[in-house]
């Protein structure tokens, strides 16, 4: 009877389950909790384009017992700790849990680089050099002047900074590998009345040695050009196509007409594959380090001088002042370390060799806005000197033979070669350079006939000019008289001024008790005590 009565109670319960909907409910109910969907997970960053320093920083977030599984663009890794994105990237990830996995979510990050500007954009009553600046490593800032829209043709970003000389436009591009472009805009209202020129350190595309190069060459240069600004370990040339000759070429027109770099060795190393370089090697004679402290002092030294300069009344004039600044500055030495080759030798430690007086003479002519180069040769040893052009003509310019601590240590300054032209220089300078020379067949500039100061060829007509000049001083009441005359006639003129000049000028009317005289290069000069 008890086991008839236990299998009713069983057929019972089996027939409640089939037939009660409230029984029916509950067994769903438990069905469901063990097999249902997972919920997907979160990220701690929605989709979208942010500014970086270095990566952006995302979280994933699923519910509670459930594993996440992410990819980057390659097979589904499990997620452990946050991500940090460093490049543009599509994140996709799921979450698992009991063997049911979640549907798959997909974000889309994108980097770029924020880039700032001092001084701020604004209105100015004088010139500025705008200095870019990011915090993001590995980015190449292309700038535009003229309101159009940069590209990675564009100029590129030094150290330098951006002169800005009247109302511009400056749009900038930040470009980096892996990142999105960004573009910025600064609007600047300069009174364009604050300086006449503008600086051609940068703008290596106008430079005159650049344009002397073949296709592949300039290609070389332009990479040469935006390494070193950047104290690059070394350039990629696979692809170019540029042979060891190609890269020489390229090598010295690049020296011998950016002075900005100072920190550039002379020579480089290469290597090379089936004939052709694949990477090159600057050689620096600064670290990074040196470089970043030494460069504001450079910059400061050179300002001065270039407001002063900018001041001069002529063209000439303000030659002239670049040209005696240097000489100033500047004493002759072979034993003044690495700077001696280079501009920051005048401009930060006053000693040179002829390399730095040039270097450092053509430094102020490109920022001064004064197409400027360095050209190599002889002069009675191995030299280097400068030829710049003015109102559309070449000139030769030999900063370092006017020294007169040089060749005859006076503190006479001398023009003997200020702005000459090819057929005078070549009565004692050759040429010999890497890259063809301009021809320089300019006269106007020349200090003698722009001064109209006549350079006396004989002694009779060269002492009597200086009789004549020095009574009409005296008479004004100016005791220092000097005239120009050949370096050949010097000695013979100083035994006549000594025989005769005391006579000459007592019998005009002078009135002195004694007299000293001298010559500095073609420089004869008389003065009355």
């Amino acid at each position: 009877m008890k086991k008839k009565i236990m299998s009713i109670f069983t057929a019972a319960v089996i027939a409640t389950a089939a037939f009660s909907p409230s029984v029916q409910q509950s067994f769903g109910a438990v069905s469901a909790s063990a097999y249902a969907a997972v919920s997907s997970p979160t990220a701690s960053v929605k989709s979208g384009t942010y500014y970086a320093v270095s990566s952006l920083k995302v979280k994933l977030t699923a519910q509670s017992g459930a594993s996440i599984y992410y990819s980057t663009g390659g097979s589904y890794k499990k997620y452990t700790k946050a991500l940090s994105i460093t490049k543009n990237t599509t994140l996709k990830f799921y979450a698992i849990k009991n063997g049911t996995k979640s549907s798959v979510v997909t974000r889309t990050y994108k980097l770029c680089a924020k880039v700032t500007a001092s001084p701020k954009a604004g209105e100015y009553s004088s010139a500025q050099t705008v200095k870019l600046s990011t915090q993001t490593s590995g980015v190449n800032l292309y700038y535009t002047t003229d309101g159009s829209k940069p590209t990675a043709s564009s100029k590129l970003y030094t150290a330098e900074g951006i002169k800005l000389r009247g109302d511009t436009t400056l749009r900038v591009l930040a470009k980096k590998s892996g990142w999105s472009n960004k573009y910025y805009t600064f609007e600047y209202s300069i009174d364009g009345a604050a300086a006449k020129s503008e600086s051609l350190l940068d703008d290596y595309t106008k430079k005159y040695a650049y344009n002397t190069l073949s296709y592949t060459q300039k290609r070389v240069y332009a990479e040469l050009f935006n390494t070193v600004s950047k104290h690059g370990e070394y350039i990629d040339l696979s692809g170019v196509g540029a042979t060891k000759s190609d890269v020489d070429a390229a090598y010295w027109a690049f020296d011998y007409e950016n002075p900005q770099f100072f920190w550039l060795a002379n020579g480089y190393s290469i290597s090379s594959l089936g004939g052709y370089v694949v990477k090159m090697y600057p050689t620096y004679s600064r670290t990074e380090k040196e470089t970043a402290a030494l460069l504001p002092k450079f910059e400061a030294a050179a300002d001065k001088i270039i407001e002063n300069a900018a001041k001069q009344p002529s063209l000439f004039e303000q030659v002239k002042y670049l040209h005696d600044s240097i000489i100033d500055m500047t004493v002759y030495s072979k034993t003044s370390g690495v700077s001696k080759s280079e501009a920051d030798g005048p401009l930060l430690n006053g000693k040179a060799l002829c390399e730095g007086y040039s270097k450092a003479f053509m430094y102020l002519c490109q920022k001064s806005g004064i197409e400027c180069i360095c050209v190599a040769g002889y002069a009675n040893e191995d030299h280097m000197w400068n030829m710049l052009k003015l109102d559309g003509e070449w000139y030769h310019m030999d900063v370092t033979w006017d020294d007169p601590l040089i060749s005859d240590n006076s503190n006479v300054l001398r023009y003997d070669n200020f702005c000459l032209d090819d057929k005078t220089i070549s009565a004692d300078h050759k040429v010999i350079n890497s890259f063809p020379a301009p021809k320089a067949t300019g006269v106007k500039y020349n200090y003698y006939d722009y001064t109209g100061n006549k350079k006396y060829g004989d002694v009779t007509s060269a002492f009597k000019a200086l009789v004549d000049k020095a009574a009409e001083n005296y008479a004004s009441g100016i005791m220092y008289t000097e005239i120009n005359a050949d370096s050949a006639i010097m000695k013979a003129l100083m035994a006549k001024v000594s025989s005769n000049i005391a006579s000459e000028l007592k019998a005009r009317g002078g009135k002195f008790s004694e007299y000293s005289y001298g010559y500095s290069g073609s420089v004869f000069y008389l003065s009355l005590l």
